[in-house]
C-alpha cells in the first residue's frame, strides 16, 4: 500500500468547506461506498467504511465504557437488575434476535 501526501485547499461549497480528495481514492471506491470522516480540531482522515466497522471499533467506545464502569463503582446504588428495568419494549425490539449457544 503507497501512502500519498497531498496539500489541498480548502474551498467555499454553498454554506460550508469543501475538499477535492484525490482521482485514484474516489476511483477505488464502488459508486455507493460510504465513506467514514473522523476530524478532531486539528485532523480530518476519511476512508471508506468497512464491513468490520462497528461501535467497538470507535477510538472514543474504550473511554466511553471505562466512564460507565468508573460511575458504577462510585455510585453503586445506581445500578438495577435486569428485572427492574426490563419492560415489554425491549421484547418487542429483540424479538427477531437470535441467540447463539
Amino acid at each position: 500500500m503507497t501512502v500519498a501526501i497531498k496539500k489541498k485547499w480548502l474551498f467555499k461549497h454553498g454554506g460550508s468547506y469543501a475538499v477535492d480528495v484525490p482521482i485514484e481514492f474516489a476511483h477505488n471506491l464502488s459508486r455507493r461506498k460510504k465513506v467514514v470522516v473522523e476530524y478532531d480540531d486539528n485532523t480530518l482522515i476519511i476512508h471508506p467504511e468497512n464491513e468490520l466497522d462497528t461501535i467497538e471499533s470507535e477510538p472514543q467506545f474504550m473511554h466511553f465504557i471505562r466512564a460507565i464502569a468508573q460511575d458504577a463503582i462510585a455510585h453503586p446504588e445506581k445500578l438495577r437488575t435486569g428485572k427492574e428495568v426490563w419492560d415489554t419494549e425491549w421484547d418487542e425490539l429483540l424479538k427477531d434476535v437470535e441467540i447463539g449457544k
